[in-house]
């Protein structure tokens, strides 16, 4: 049994993925040690080493790593959709031995075996495994590929 279904990767395509995807991700918090880090590296080099170039540079780049943070969201996007494969479409086919996805750009698959977990989530699917995290849209995907993808991904 093989399902297949296609999709555009557009800019809400983007956001919903990252949206959706955010809450399992590595970078979902601020990376607070770094920054406790470069303001006292920085602090200590004003105040210890009397060097204030080198304590603001620390400082800054504290700064600079706050609004990285803030900003993830909007600059995730706008790389995705500088790639080349920003607007082409992508064809995904579910079937017993994997999930393959092809564009022009670029293909590759699945395999049942690799996958460790499936997260339902308000707007999507979230498949984990070993490599990394891939998030399907639950706007193309039918109530039958859906449950297809649960029963193969328990077994």
């Amino acid at each position: 049994m093989a399902f297949t279904t296609t999709y555009t990767l557009d800019k809400p395509y983007f956001y919903e993925c990252f949206d959706e995807s955010l809450p399992y991700s590595k970078r979902a918090k601020p990376k607070y040690f770094l920054l406790v880090l470069l303001v006292a590296l920085g602090l200590f080099g004003i105040y210890v080493l009397n060097d204030h170039y080198l304590g603001s540079f620390m400082i800054m780049l504290a700064v600079l790593e706050c609004v990285a943070f803030y900003y993830r969201r909007p600059w995730w996007v706008t790389r995705q959709m500088l790639s080349r494969a920003s607007g082409s479409e992508v064809t995904l086919t579910f079937d017993d031995e994997g999930i393959k996805s092809a564009n022009h750009y670029k293909s590759f698959e699945l395999t049942w075996q690799n996958i460790s977990e499936v997260i339902d989530t308000q707007q999507g699917i979230i498949i984990k495994n070993k490599s990394g995290m891939q998030y399907i849209s639950k706007q193309i995907l039918t109530p039958e590929i859906l449950a297809f993808i649960n029963k193969k991904a328990t077994q």
